[in-house]
């Protein structure tokens, strides 16, 4: 079976000796990527329950439809010389040239389901829980003589180590990452929390928002197999420039790998589906995918509706006929009755009402929340724009507020809504538009205004980051309101 030219292939004269001989067949399957304790403590237990073992490989390109091109990290032929060399016998004793494995086996990407099961036939199959299902695990009693479940010989799999790698090695690059990440985790928590008559899988994708790499749109996807819940959350590469990453740069489809993605990648050789859960409506590249795949139905909580690869997704699903279901269509609902006894103004994701002070202001907004707009995109914005820097566009303030002689409104070009987003480089290019308006429109005085976090605190009615520059007028007291409020000011209803 060590023959060179006979690497990897099942060697079925020496299994059919084996059986003639009585002896107890086994078999041991896995990818034995990155190879570690858990996997040794797998085999060893593997071979204690049998007197012949065989040990499935998954070859390289099997690997890399079910994890990406990024895997597998070890070679097949270098996994394929470990689990040779692995020299502990049935009774622990190193015993040199002798493998715990009698038979290796390299499985090819285009083998069936069970071929290498329905080839061997074995006394023993050795498995972990996660690899089948209840019912898979009865019909492959028909197939084995039996089916032996043993729990992880490791607390980690290779996947989540490789997961706290990129973390551990992302965070070195972005600024504040932790704290960035926790923070937008807990945001895209609070909007699943919203979704009413919750099941599963939205309590398992608020657990798996965590596998996210992401720490500014952390997205998190869900879809079930075989009476099981698998999920897959969205990841960008670490491995590009601090720089890149810190400007966001790094969000192009080539650096990032989408929750879609990442969930197909689990599923690929499990089973197929026809329905998706995704906490952020699919980009258009991903919705080609998902159609390939057969799905039929898209249960989303967010979108990007004015963005055009939303457009283009949205009547890709058309066309094919995918069903596409908004899960916060009642609190949309809710939103445009105004009824203000009932309302909780956390839900609304670019505005917040009760800062609005006057009913022309409050329309626009609502008006805009409606169609899950944000009333501050510079492609959006209702008002002339009078320039744009690298971050920011400025603009005359629509709604100025009294005994004002200027007021100009400085909005991030990009939707950042937190002020841990900034980068440096977005502040020092916001002192240089407050130079820049002071020298250009001779503005004599006054104050830089710049608020952030809790609207009902800061008295933000928009959440995209901004600014406003104020000149009063001459002997006149212009008022700059920090402190918000929980309820609509009197006199004003959202329609």
């Amino acid at each position: 079976m060590y023959s060179d030219e006979n690497i990897g292939k099942l060697d079925i004269e020496a299994l059919q000796k084996a059986k003639a001989e009585g002896k107890k067949i086994g078999l041991v399957q896995g990818s034995w990527d990155q190879f570690h304790i858990g996997h040794l403590k797998y085999i060893k237990k593997a071979k204690e329950n049998c007197d012949y073992l065989i040990v499935g490989i998954d070859s390289d390109q099997k690997i890399q439809k079910r994890k990406g091109k990024n895997r597998p990290l070890i070679p097949e032929k270098e996994r394929y010389e470990m689990i040779k060399e692995l020299g502990v016998s049935k009774t622990g004793t190193y015993e040199p040239g002798k493998s715990i494995a009698d038979d290796i086996v390299i499985k090819a990407v285009d083998e069936k389901k069970w071929e290498l099961i329905k080839k061997i036939y074995p006394d023993v199959l050795i498995t972990i829980t996660e690899n089948y299902t209840t019912e898979e695990y009865n019909a492959l009693t028909q197939i084995c003589g039996s089916v032996l479940v043993l729990p992880r010989q490791a607390e980690t799999s290779t996947s989540d180590k490789l997961r706290k790698k990129l973390i551990a090695s992302m965070a070195d690059k972005v600024d504040n990452f932790e704290e960035r990440f926790e923070t937008a985790v807990e945001d895209t928590k609070r909007r699943l929390e919203s979704v009413e008559n919750r099941e599963e899988p939205f309590e398992g994708m608020m657990d798996h928002l965590s596998d996210s790499t992401d720490w500014v749109a952390p997205v998190v996807a869900a879809a079930k197999v075989n009476d099981n819940w698998y999920y897959g959350a969205n990841q960008c590469d670490h491995t590009i420039s601090k720089r890149d990453l810190n400007e966001r740069t790094e969000l192009f489809y080539s650096t990032v790998e989408h929750a879609e993605i990442n969930l197909l990648k689990r599923i690929t050789d499990i089973g197929e589906i026809d329905t998706i859960y995704v906490s952020l409506f699919p980009c258009d590249r991903c919705m080609k995918t998902l159609i390939d795949k057969g799905v039929k139905r898209i249960y989303y909580i967010e979108d990007h509706p004015e963005r055009n690869w939303s457009k283009r997704s949205h009547a890709l699903a058309e066309k094919k006929g995918i069903e596409v279901i908004y899960l916060l269509e009642k609190k949309k609902e809710d939103i445009s009755q105004g009824i203000e006894e009932e309302q909780d103004y956390s839900g609304y994701k670019y505005i917040y009402p009760p800062n609005s002070r006057k009913q022309e202001q409050l329309d626009i907004m609502t008006n805009f929340e409606k169609e899950n707009k944000d009333p501050l995109d510079p492609d959006l914005i209702e008002q002339d724009i009078l320039f744009f820097t690298k971050h920011w566009y400025i603009s005359e303030n629509r709604f100025p507020y009294e005994n004002v002689e200027r007021q100009f409104l400085i909005a991030s070009r990009y939707p950042v809504y937190n002020i841990e987003d900034m980068s440096q480089e977005m502040w020092n290019d916001l002192n240089k538009v407050w130079l820049k308006l002071v020298s250009e429109y001779g503005l004599d005085g006054g104050a830089l205004c710049f608020r952030f976090g809790d609207p009902s605190l800061s008295g933000a009615s928009l959440k995209r980051l901004h600014a406003h520059l104020i000149m009063p007028k001459v002997e006149e007291k212009a008022k700059f309101a920090i402190g918000g409020h929980k309820t609509l000011k009197k006199g004003l209803e959202i329609k």
